[in-house]
């Protein structure tokens, strides 16, 4: 049209068509790089070191043992969904189930508990394998000693992994199980389960559920130190606390040892102990196993009995391994000859001079039938032994290197009971004479021997003892002021048991001699003559004091 413009040639068209453009540049940068920020997106999200598989549950744990020891049917027990395997078998089975997992170790192992829904992984002997390549929360712990377990958190719950381990085992209740249980329970949300707080969430009240049985076995723990604590306090109520006598006594040891104790010569104690392990399995009772190994140790005098403690090296090296029975330990009267029998063997140790110094004497190889009493020592190295088969009865002496034994007395007419010594010369022990066999009607009685006058005896009846109808026990004591003495433990039916101190006119060797010398004077009965029975004298008791103490 005449006279009409040409756009074309407008340069206000020409630069609003050049905004147009920039801004439709700019616009296709700006879509570019969105969409590139949504496609290296995508490539992150399907790249991230996140979750795989089935979605984890707390209670789902797969266990990587070290030894010989299977711990799914504990966890199973507990309420745990468990699985376990060696680590080599782990790595196999990851790199079945997901082809392009190049991990290794304890890595694919938590790579396959991430495939497989397991929340924790147990690494049993943590110390062995190597946690260098994994984002541990707090880094790599060093492990103890008692470490037994690590568990490592997996899936949902490794952002990053969480790795805890066992507390110290208890003395009292404890086994690898329990370290596992231990460990566990370190992890959330199981420690949630442990704590009563109102807070707590839906999932951790439905998987206290679950794990019940598990918190009440790792309760017991607790429980069990508890229960052996008033094991103890009872037991030092028992003994100390309730002891009316002077002076208090001194416990020789704690409620976890069994400790044997022993007055030695020279003022001081040999202590024979071993260890007493409590263990419950409830942790509202408590089961105890003494060890099988004897510690020695020698408490100087007037040193306290447990830190004074010396270990007893000069005697079978400091200590002694059980191989059968316990062993039966017997000392002198006055504390320097100890006897160890043990395994069928009997052997004598003489202490010396400075501190716990023993030197062996050797070892007495008469035998005794399996059961029966090994015998009371002597510091003169001879053993006074007392042996029965229902028809006769002999108290005799052995000493190392003997061959025979050394009869002292050996009678049908009563059952002769171990005896004690005296002094270097005469023992003492109970008997029970047979007064009607036939009606198995018995008295008893104390027998005196001597080592000097054999097939000779002294007899103190039982009636001085408040007519008592057993005399149960005969125990040594140092020389009252006119001459021997001893305690003898007797019982009867109507003042029950009881302890009496009983005092001699005169040394117990002159006493023996004088009563036997006195009774020779008269013929002697027929069976004494010719050997068949033993000259039985009674005692006259007049200048005697049988005093009762208990």
């Amino acid at each position: 049209m005449a006279g009409s413009p040409d756009r074309s040639d407008s340069p206000d068209r020409s630069a609003s068509d050049l905004d147009v453009l920039r801004r439709s540049h700019r616009g296709k940068f700006v879509a570019l790089a969105a969409l590139l920020g949504v496609a290296g997106g995508l490539v992150w999200w399907n790249n991230r070191p996140g979750p795989i598989g089935n979605d984890e549950q707390a209670e789902r744990v797969l266990v990587v043992p070290a030894a010989h020891w299977r711990y799914k049917p504990y966890l199973e027990k507990w309420g745990f969904v468990a699985q376990e395997g060696r680590l080599k078998t782990m790595v196999d089975e990851l790199k079945e189930k997901v082809p392009e997992a190049t991990e290794d170790g304890p890595a694919a192992a938590l790579k396959l508990a991430d495939w497989a829904g397991f929340a924790f992984v147990a690494f049993e002997d943590p110390k062995s394998l190597d946690f260098s390549g994994l984002d541990i929360e707090g880094g790599v712990p060093t492990f103890a000693e008692h470490h037994r377990f690590a568990v490592v958190s997996a899936g949902d719950y490794a952002f990053p992994h969480k790795l805890t381990v066992n507390a110290a085992p208890s003395e009292f209740m404890n086994g690898p199980e329990l370290d596992l249980l231990s460990a566990l329970f370190a992890q959330e949300p199981l420690a949630s389960t442990l704590r009563d707080d109102p807070k707590n969430s839906p999932d951790v009240i439905v998987l206290r559920t679950k794990v019940r049985e598990g918190i009440d076995a790792f309760d017991a723990i607790a429980a069990a130190e508890a229960t052996v604590a008033k094991i103890a306090d009872k037991a030092r109520v028992l003994l100390v606390d309730k002891e009316q006598g002077q002076p208090k006594p001194t416990l020789l040891g704690g409620v976890q040892e069994s400790v044997h104790p022993i007055a030695l010569a020279d003022g001081g104690t040999l202590l024979l102990a071993r260890k007493a392990n409590f263990s419950s399995s409830t942790g509202f009772n408590a089961d105890l196993e003494l060890a099988t190994t004897w510690q020695f140790f020698h408490v100087p005098a007037g040193a306290d009995p447990v830190a004074g403690r010396v270990p007893c090296v000069g005697l079978l090296g400091g200590s002694l391994e059980e191989t059968g029975r316990s062993p039966v330990f017997r000392s002198s009267p006055q504390g320097d000859v100890l006897q160890i029998h043990e395994a069928g063997r009997s052997r004598l140790f003489k202490l010396e001079q400075g501190g716990c110094n023993f030197t062996a004497l050797g070892e007495i190889t008469v035998p005794i039938a399996r059961g029966d009493d090994p015998g009371e020592p002597h510091r003169s190295g001879r053993v006074a032994r007392a042996q029965g088969d229902g028809r006769e009865s002999v108290v005799y002496l052995v000493k190392p290197g003997d061959e025979v034994a050394f009869d002292l007395v050996r009678t049908t007419r009563a059952s002769l009971q171990l005896p004690v010594w005296l002094d270097d010369d005469v023992l003492a022990g109970p008997a029970e004479e047979r007064v009607d066999p036939d009606n198995y009607i018995t008295r008893a009685a104390i027998y005196f021997y001597s080592a000097s006058r054999p097939e000779r005896a002294l007899r103190l009846d039982a009636q001085n003892f408040n007519a008592a109808s057993q005399l149960q026990y005969v125990a040594w004591a140092p020389p009252g002021p006119q001459g021997a003495r001893l305690l003898v433990r007797a019982w009867g039916p109507q003042t029950g048991e009881q302890l009496f101190r009983v005092d001699a006119p005169a040394p117990a060797s002159q006493l023996f001699a004088d009563v036997v010398a006195e009774a020779e004077k008269a013929p002697l009965p027929a069976e004494v003559r010719d050997g068949m029975e033993p000259l039985v004298v009674p005692i006259d008791t007049r200048g005697w004091t049988f005093t009762p103490i208990v």
